[in-house]
């Protein structure tokens, strides 16, 4: 269909011309197949997957928002509007933990090819952030129980690396001890002589260090904590908390 065939058929349907918008809906459902298929990584076909459906209404969405004066391309436009009412959908059915970020094979010549893998891969990349975000957060809440705000785990973080080194094995050598993981979790308090002989490591050391040796037994033995434990410098979370 010609350019200038598109923006008069759009002006019709925006003007409330229901034979022009449905010829025009009909013409452009595989344009819709296209779109939506590509970001299920699986063909989809109407009448059996819903989220045909939400492209259906956003591709009506598309026509009644779209504005000829800012020169962009319907159809790109269209695109965008369909990946993010899909994206929106999977959110809310969790839909997205069978998604592939792989994109199909593209037709060269093909006009509805657009970057929706792209535009998925974004849409994770941002949940992930997200996601990170909280985990910080409700470490931040159990950090607090033991008496040491989030932001003084800079200061408290060993300067020279053979000193966190020590610290991070003693850390290591609590969490496989149940007896001693339980004393810190029940009392708030590191078992000081328990770890002295354990690992070989002074007292006064080991009080020097309490709370990156805290912080750290915390991200190595909480399951909910897992995201965290590439940041053995607690100036990296810090950083990514900001």
């Amino acid at each position: 269909m010609p350019e200038v065939t598109i923006q008069q058929t759009l002006l019709l349907a925006k003007k409330g011309n229901e034979l022009s918008r449905e010829e025009f809906i009909q013409n452009h459902k595989p344009f819709m197949i296209k779109i939506s298929s590509t970001l299920c990584k699986r063909y989809l076909t109407w009448g059996h997957d819903e989220e045909l459906s939400i492209a259906l209404v956003a591709f009506n969405e598309a026509i009644d928002s779209f504005n000829p004066d800012d020169r962009a391309s319907f159809y790109g436009f269209a695109k965008t509007v369909i990946t993010r009412r899909l994206i929106d959908y999977f959110r809310k059915e969790s839909k997205h933990q069978v998604l592939s970020l792989t994109p199909m094979e593209p037709d060269k010549d093909d006009l509805y090819d657009y970057e929706s893998a792209a535009s998925f891969k974004h849409y994770k990349e941002d949940e992930q952030k997200s996601d990170f975000a909280e985990t910080v957060k409700s470490y931040t809440t159990v950090l607090a129980e033991y008496g040491i705000i989030f932001e003084d785990l800079v200061e408290a973080s060993p300067k020279h690396k053979d000193s966190k080194a020590t610290l991070w094995r003693v850390a290591q050598e609590l969490c496989e001890h149940s007896n001693l993981l339980k004393h810190l979790t029940k009392t708030r308090l590191l078992p000081l002589k328990e770890l002295e002989l354990l690992t070989g490591v002074k007292r006064k050391v080991l009080e020097r260090g309490r709370k990156y040796l805290i912080a750290t037994t915390l991200i190595l033995s909480d399951p909910e904590f897992e995201s965290l434990k590439g940041f053995t410098q607690m100036d990296s979370i810090v950083q990514e908390r900001g």
